[in-house]
């Protein structure tokens, strides 16, 4: 009986070793998803940035809510919102209903609209 109970009791503690390893392979895992998002994120907006300086070389004079003043009136002109429109009519030509995966890129347009 005696001897039962310590198999039973090493049993457990291996199950609660094996539990804490899972935990931590958890935990380790959902780390490394948020590093590569977080990646992605700051490559996106790096990426944004330098399309700003390439396109308005004087945008380091402002501050960023001149800034935002002054795309947020470029983003609403009629030529603006054709251009956006002709794109965006493009990309669903291109892109099958499968090929819809989230990730940095398309969750920075749902801003947009």
């Amino acid at each position: 009986m005696i001897e039962n109970n310590n198999d039973a009791n090493k049993n457990l503690e291996k199950a609660l070793q094996a539990l804490e390893q899972a935990k931590q392979r958890v935990a380790n895992e959902k780390k490394k998803q948020n590093e590569k998002k977080r990646k992605a994120e700051n490559h996106h907006k790096y990426i944004m940035g330098g399309i700003i300086v390439k396109y308005f070389p004087d945008c380091y004079r402002y501050d960023e809510d001149e800034l935002n003043r002054i795309l947020s009136v470029a983003l609403q002109t009629r030529e603006c919102q054709q251009i956006i429109s002709k794109i965006k009519a493009e990309n669903r030509e291109t892109t099958s209903p499968q090929s819809t995966l989230p990730n940095a890129e398309n969750e920075s347009e749902g801003g947009t609209e």
